[in-house]
């Protein structure tokens, strides 16, 4: 008796149909997790303009407010061009409270992360990671 061997089209055509279930459920999954990775390098430089902004208010008795990143200026010590994603970062200020927005280029856009800070209180980032 002789019998063919290899695969069925109908089975060739489900392994497909699964495959592509599966890709489509996994790569916006992948792409979260991707911008999560870039994320990190928001939290870092967060990290570091917290620990500034606390030694310029000790030394100035106010905290920072502007722009910063592309151009330093030399009052205010986090250099945010060595990043990748997040280049720049906006300060303001209210009274003993300041509030830093960063917002990710290239391949990081669509991400913002803003910190919350104060004399009194624990820093607070609130991230905004869009698709």
């Amino acid at each position: 008796m002789y019998r063919d061997k290899g695969f069925t089209m109908i089975e060739l055509i489900a392994t497909l149909i699964i495959v592509g279930i599966l890709a489509f459920i996994a790569v916006p999954v992948y792409r979260k997790y991707v911008k999560k990775g870039y994320a990190t390098e928001g939290r870092a430089l967060l990290g570091e303009i917290n620990a500034v902004q606390q030694i310029y208010h000790s030394r100035n008795g106010k905290f920072y407010a502007g722009t910063a990143g592309q151009q330093m200026g030399a009052s205010f010590g986090v250099d945010a061009r060595r990043n990748k994603y997040f280049t720049s970062y906006q300060t303001t200020t209210s009274g003993d409270q300041y509030k830093t927005v960063i917002s990710g280029s290239g391949a990081a856009s669509g991400i913002s992360l803003t910190l919350e800070g104060s004399l009194t209180g624990a820093p607070k980032i609130i991230e905004s990671i869009g698709d």
